[in-house]
This record gives C-alpha cells, structure tokens and sequence, in this order.
C-alpha cells in the first residue's frame, strides 16, 4: 500500500512541471502587451522608452527561457511573485479569495452527497417505479437549470417572499460564521444542486450495474438480510465512479464558478480570473492556473487513495 502511494505522489510532480510548462508558453503566446494595457489610460503618450523601462521592471525584456527559470525558482519557494497590474504580491491577490470558493466548493459537495447517493441507492433499489422516475426527473432537471438562473431564483424568492436578502459583503469565517453561512448556503444550494443531478445519476447507473452482479446473487441466495447485503457489498463497490465525478467537480468548483458568483456579489478565484485574463496579468494567470492545477492533482491523488482503500486490487495491480 505505501509503496503504491509513493509511487504515485511521484506522479504528481511530472505533472505539476507539464502544467507550468505550458502554461507559461500559451500565456506568451496570448496577443496583447500588459505594460502597453497599463499604460492605455494615458491615450498613448507614453514614450517607447518608458514602456521599455516597465518591460525591464517585470522581466518581460530577458529570454524567455530565462523567465520561465525564474518563475520556477519562485514557484519552488512558493513564491509566485507580484501582479504585474496592481503590484500587489499574488499571495495577497489569492489567500481571502481561495478561502472562499474553497468553502463554497466544501459546502457544495457536501449538498451534492446529502442528496445524490441516498437518492442514487432508492432509485435503483426501486428501478421503474414512480419513486424512480421521480428520482431521475429530479436529476434532469438539476442538470437543465444553470446554477446561476437558480441563484436569482433564490435571491427573489428571498426578496419577494420573505423580504430578506443575503449579506453582499464576504465575511470570514472565523470573523463572523453565522454571518458568513447567511450568505454562503445559497449559493453552495444553488451549485450543490446542479452537482447533486450529476453524482445522483452516476450512482443510479453504478447501483443497477452492482446489484446485478453474481456476488449480490450469491449473497441473496445465501440468505443475508438486504441492508447488510447493500451496505456491505453493493455501495462500496458502486462508489467507485461516483467518487472520481464528486471529485472532479469539487476540483472543478475552485475556480470555475465565474457566473454563480457574479450573482451572489462573490469574489472569488473565478472572477479573480477573469481579472487577470482582461488585464493580461501573467504572473497572477500562472499562479492561479498552477493553484488549480495543484488542486486538481491533490484531489486526484486523494482519490486514488479511496480508490486503493476501497478496492485492494487497485493496489495490488
């Protein structure tokens, strides 16, 4: 078992430099000049020396090879520099809004599992009855409604029906944690729910495919109670696919919530992308593509720890 799980925590790091590897060419690549956008706001009085000075000033003038060296060697340290467009350091830029769309994504998934296995289980227990197909609407229409439709939803219904709306303004939560609750729980349902429609399908097809196999047969057959038999057999081995989507939307959650949270007034790693796209910030780009990057791998590597835990084969192999 260790020796499975170093081998593939050695993974991780081929794949960390792919990842800023590319990144760092494609942003390059990327047509427009952050100095000259900076500098836009002075409707192109700025002298070629002046803009060549900036260029100097962020590194932007040497090799590229010898730029990527640099970054790497911050990134090694864990240093990933300052923004190019508000000089701030990217640590800065990132620490408050990463603790926010972390605890979205932590409570959106934890909604997500609330309602997709139990509902997954009883839809395949009781396959082709109403409770079934009431089940299967329910995911259908989780994943016909955008999670940002439902969270205007949610605000009128708040507004309209209770005259109450949710905090705007982010607080923490070890400042204020019913404050920080009264606004994150929308949109973590709104999210949530769109999540849940996915996992609730996938344990749905995973408990039909488990519960037909000859083991449940033979453990039927041999007379043990049904719970028993559920429990001990057939959910832990149908978790295995809903567990690799769980956590590739969890992944997914961190940064990608651009819309939702535009919404509920959110500033989060999503818009702080979009941000630093429009401004062709490259330092703050690469520390936000690598963090997500690093996001994804760490949950990756996490579910393949589930995945050995759960079926010793995995391991073995």
């Amino acid at each position: 078992m260790w020796r499975y799980l170093f081998k593939r925590f050695l993974l991780m790091f081929p794949t960390l430099l792919g990842v800023a590897v590319v990144v760092f060419l494609l942003i390059r690549i990327i047509p427009g000049d952050v100095v000259e956008l900076r500098m836009a706001g002075d409707r192109g009085a700025v002298s070629e020396e002046i803009l060549q000075q900036e260029r100097t000033r962020f590194g932007l003038d040497r090799p590229v090879w010898e730029q990527f060296l640099t970054w790497m060697a911050g990134v090694v340290r864990l240093d990933f520099g300052t923004s190019m467009w508000t000089g701030a350091p990217i640590w800065e830029e990132i620490r408050l809004r990463f603790a926010l769309s972390l605890q979205v994504a932590v409570m959106a998934t934890t909604v997500a599992v609330l309602l997709a296995i139990p509902l997954g289980v009883i839809a395949a227990l009781k396959q082709d009855t109403w409770v079934d197909y009431a089940v299967r609407i329910f995911s259908i229409a989780g994943l016909a409604t955008p999670s940002f439709w439902l969270g205007i939803v949610f605000i009128l219904v708040l507004l309209v029906v209770f005259k109450w709306l949710p905090p705007m303004v982010y607080t923490p939560f070890w400042v204020d944690p019913w404050q920080n609750l009264q606004q994150l729980i929308w949109p973590a349902l709104a999210v949530g729910y769109r999540y849940s429609a996915v996992a609730t399908r996938m344990t749905r097809s995973a408990m039909l495919e488990v519960l037909r196999e000859d083991y449940i047969r033979t453990a039927r057959a041999k007379g043990l109670w049904q719970k028993l038999i559920l429990w001990r057999h057939a959910i832990k081995n149908a978790m295995l696919p809903v567990m690799a989507v769980v956590a590739v939307e969890f992944a997914f959650l961190i940064g990608g919530l651009v819309v939702t949270e535009q919404v509920f007034n959110l500033n989060g790693l999503g818009l702080l992308f979009v941000q630093a796209v429009a401004h062709r910030d490259y330092t703050l780009i690469q520390a936000l593509v690598m963090l997500v990057s690093g996001v994804f791998i760490v949950v990756n590597f996490a579910l393949d720890i589930m995945y050995a835990w759960l079926d010793p084969r995995i391991r073995y192999r």
